[in-house]
């Protein structure tokens, strides 16, 4: 699909396209924000977006931590680690900490929150999200059937149920509680979405599901990304030593959220990676109502396109962004120099969190936490080896695409 039409249906015609049906996800991701349209999305948004401010966003004292625990498990002695599950780990410990008001942990030693039960019931799940997407209307019938898949749902709902029922409890009568302070007394605090949101969503189940839909992108999202750089990287060393010059260049410079937003270098090979792998290929939009798209139409492919309501429209991110048209003969490697280019000015022409109202509203925070780890792994360790005999990049998609193969590598000290 052509950029213009990216635009066209996710800003500038935003109210001719909704969601495409989600029968797929209902059972798992429920009625939440990323499945709603019209006045209730716009309301569940207002709550999110808020999350996401500059202010919580620059707050990296919350992946600090993690990110501590994260390196003192990588081994030094040069012994092979497949990376994939340690940022899984380490990604539902600053989603639950962040969303959440309270981390589930799972890096520290003897698991004492069970987290491996709740890693795997959460890729099972969204595995099963990803074949039922995949399947005619009849087979995805009978995957409800599927007793593994349902106990895997079951397992992620009653790990969030915990929480929520902790949420609404704090939150009983808070207006009253709020207005009995003393105004000198009250002092600012770290916006949580799981409270604010329970504040206004007393069902536990639909308050379950708005949470939910928030959660999976932020722990999935940043994890994935992330396991698709470091297997780049670990196949071009030079980059990596490019990377730990500039992280070593910052001395003892405080890694705030200026600092690392100036670091353009990681922020390109982190574009580059969503680029050459990003975790989505396509996004689903149906017409509202009868509407037009700019391109596409015609003899030539470039006169507009008449769409009738109800028609599903997919938007190929995958394809766009490897476009030879705008990327060049190169599309197919993983060059993060491209974007230092001053004449190649991309807009719409790259939309990894998409655009218009429905941008992704945590591609700061995304962006953020992993030029953090960037800088920190880089900081630590001289060079990053391939150790997977397998050197393609070898996709699997649940809900998103991440590698099959995991991130097999070593580092050197």
């Amino acid at each position: 699909m052509e950029a213009r039409n990216f635009q066209q249906v996710t800003a500038l015609a935003f109210q001719d396209w909704g969601k495409a049906s989600t029968t797929h996800s209902t059972p798992f991701f429920g009625k939440g924000i990323f499945f709603m349209n019209g006045a209730e999305w716009k309301h569940a948004r207002e709550l999110v977006r808020s999350t996401f401010s500059k202010t919580e966003v620059s707050d990296v004292e919350i992946i600090g931590k993690h990110v501590d625990r994260l390196i003192e498990m990588i081994p030094r002695d040069g012994s092979t680690i497949d990376l994939q599950l340690p940022l899984r780990k380490l990604f539902l410990d600053t989603a639950t900490e962040f969303l959440m008001g309270q981390s589930t942990d799972s890096q520290l030693a003897g698991d004492p929150n069970n987290s491996a039960e709740i890693l795997a019931a959460f890729d099972a799940s969204l595995a099963g999200v990803g074949k039922r997407r995949l399947l005619s209307r009849f087979k995805r019938f009978m995957h409800n059937f599927d007793k593994s898949w349902k106990e895997a749902c079951g397992i992620v709902h009653s790990y969030i149920d915990v929480h929520v029922a902790r949420a609404l409890k704090e939150t009983e009568n808070y207006e009253s509680k709020a207005e009995a302070m003393d105004a000198d007394t009250k002092k600012p605090t770290r916006y949580i979405l799981l409270l604010e949101m329970a504040k206004q969503i007393r069902d536990p189940v639909a308050l379950r599901f708005q949470v939910l839909n928030v959660f999976i992108p932020a722990r999935d999202t940043t994890a994935v990304m992330l396991s698709n750089t470091l297997f780049h990287l670990a196949r071009n060393p030079s980059i990596w030593t490019q990377l730990r010059n500039d992280s070593l260049a910052l001395g003892d410079r405080p890694l705030t959220f200026e600092v690392l937003k100036s670091l353009q270098l990681f922020k390109y090979v982190l574009f580059e990676t969503l680029r050459y792998q990003g975790p989505s290929g396509r996004i689903y939009r149906t017409a509202t109502r009868d509407t037009v798209l700019p391109t596409g139409g015609g003899p030539s492919g470039t006169s507009p396109i008449y769409v009738e309501k109800g028609t599903v429209v997919a938007l190929n991110l995958w394809g766009l962004h490897h476009d030879q048209d705008i990327w060049g003969q190169d599309v197919n490697e993983f060059k993060p120099q491209r974007w230092f280019d001053p004449k190649k000015q991309f807009q719409w022409e790259f939309v990894p969190f998409l655009g218009g109202p429905r941008i992704c509203p945590a591609q700061q925070q995304v962006l953020t936490q992993s030029i953090y780890l960037l800088v920190r792994l880089t900081r630590e360790f001289t060079m990053i080896e391939n150790r997977d005999p397998v050197k393609e990049y070898v996709g699997m998609v649940k809900v998103l695409t991440e590698s099959k193969n995991g991130v097999k590598v070593a580092f050197r000290v």
